[in-house]
């Protein structure tokens, strides 16, 4: 891109994006149909937390329950918990400060991203037109936040701050342990022990306000989750599989494959730099979840930025693939996994225990019978 229309073009798209959300928020707040649809869900389970001294519904923790009906509360006790403060406003007024407050972290996340200033101008820009963005805001979840975390962790990758981001976004979506097992591939076992101490550090600073058996509790629910496969708005490859006709049978056969090329791309990116590397394991995170909402997309914003840093600028459309119906996310998410392989590398490749097991492989090779002399 030439650089003398590259910094006004940013800062346009920027700008275009901050009106448009200004302008979301005018029309949407209190009137679009999904408007502050999920925020109902933590706005009631920080209301029980307070009366009740659990944010747990009954239906969630006496057996397995299918998700996805309206209200059912599915996190660690740690939103709930954060969500105390916005129960001393009306549920209209929370859900406008909430709006705003991912606004102000879908922002933050931009300007962390360590790429260049443009490129962060221009993602901000392309994630005020991308539906996934759109859509998370309006329904008030959380996924916003998720990608603000995932930012945190790829600016501190292997450091202190990047292991609380990533603390932090277990207890939100767990299934980000992937990127906790791409550190011991990788033999940190440094950020791999602060991930863990930082977690018993923020459990322990809610036990003044949560006893330590809702933290349990949390995992009977998530046990608890079931029959996923096909349940409304979920788009996971085998849900896509169903909604487009298919039998159940091949539906878990996609899931299954999903799950597989999953896992090979993680391993294969060890074969490229450490931050390519991250990238792609960030994106696997999503193609191993069997719950795939259409806003877990908001984390293409991080494959996009990256790409565009290296010099593949196609990469800022991803986020806008997420228009595409509903069948199609799990290939956009198995897109945006397979993109950042299309990047050149930039320092040298990132070391893992493949490596230590090929060496000492090496060494224990049974060298030629020589003649003696």
């Amino acid at each position: 891109m030439p650089r003398r229309w590259s910094t006004p073009l940013a800062v346009g798209v920027a700008g275009l994006g901050l009106l448009f959300f200004g302008l979301t928020i005018a029309l949407s707040a209190g009137r679009a149909l999904n408007w502050a649809y999920d925020l109902n869900a933590y706005y009631d389970a920080a209301l029980r937390l307070v009366s009740n001294g659990t944010p747990y519904q009954v239906e969630t923790l006496a057996g397995p329950f299918r998700p996805g009906p309206f209200g059912l509360y599915l996190y660690s006790p740690l939103p709930a918990l954060a969500a105390v403060p916005l129960t001393s406003l009306s549920l209209s007024s929370a859900a406008v400060v909430w709006f705003v407050l991912r606004v102000v972290l879908l922002a933050l996340a931009c300007a962390l991203m360590p790429v260049p200033r443009n490129v962060r101008l221009l993602v901000f820009g392309v994630a005020a037109f991308s539906r996934p963005v759109i859509y998370d805001l309006d329904l008030g979840n959380v996924s916003v936040v998720v990608t603000f975390l995932s930012v945190v962790v790829w600016r501190w990758l292997d450091r202190p701050a990047g292991a609380l981001a990533l603390a932090v976004s277990l207890t939100v979506r767990p299934t980000m342990a992937l990127v906790a097992a791409w550190w011991a591939l990788r033999l940190r076992w440094r950020p791999l022990a602060w991930t863990v101490a930082l977690g018993i550090v923020v459990v322990g600073l809610t036990l003044p306000f949560v006893a330590l058996q809702r933290w349990f509790d949390w995992g009977t629910v998530l046990l608890n989750v079931s029959d996923v496969m096909g349940i409304p708005s979920n788009a996971d490859a085998g849900s896509a599989v169903l909604l487009l006709g298919g039998p159940p049978w091949l539906g878990t056969l996609a899931l299954l494959a999903g799950y597989a090329v999953a896992v090979v791309a993680v391993l294969w990116s060890l074969r490229r730099d450490r931050e390519l590397s991250f990238v792609v394991t960030l994106m696997a995170t999503l193609l191993l979840s069997p719950l795939l909402w259409s806003h877990y997309l908001t984390m293409l914003l991080v494959p996009a930025a990256f790409l565009a840093a290296r010099g593949r600028w196609w990469g800022l459309f991803l986020p806008l693939l997420g228009w595409l119906p509903d069948a199609a996310v799990p290939l956009i998410a198995l897109g945006g996994m397979l993109a950042p392989f299309m990047a050149p590398d930039r320092g040298p490749r990132t070391s893992s225990i493949f490596d230590v097991v090929a060496s000492r492989l090496g060494r224990g090779r049974l060298e030629p019978n020589l003649p003696s002399t």
